[in-house]
């Protein structure tokens, strides 16, 4: 499995930004795990929620996150 670098802006005052290393299959699996570890508490925690939260992530002009493929 690689290891990718992910970076999240969360929606509150507090502790704004999340980062950790997560390991993956690929790019999407690992986005996942760190939804479910790390940002469902800002989306409902459900397939809507991490569909919303991959489009706030992605997003063009507000993107909120980020990952980086760090290799195996």
């Amino acid at each position: 499995m690689s290891k990718y670098a992910i970076a999240f802006i969360t929606p509150t005052k507090k502790i704004q930004l999340r980062h950790k290393i997560v390991e993956g299959e690929n790019k999407d699996s690992a986005l996942r795990r760190f939804f479910n570890e790390n940002a469902s508490e800002f989306y409902s925690n459900d397939e809507h929620g991490y569909i919303y939260f991959k489009e706030d992530f992605y997003d063009e002009t507000t993107g909120s996150g980020s990952i980086i493929e760090l290799g195996e």
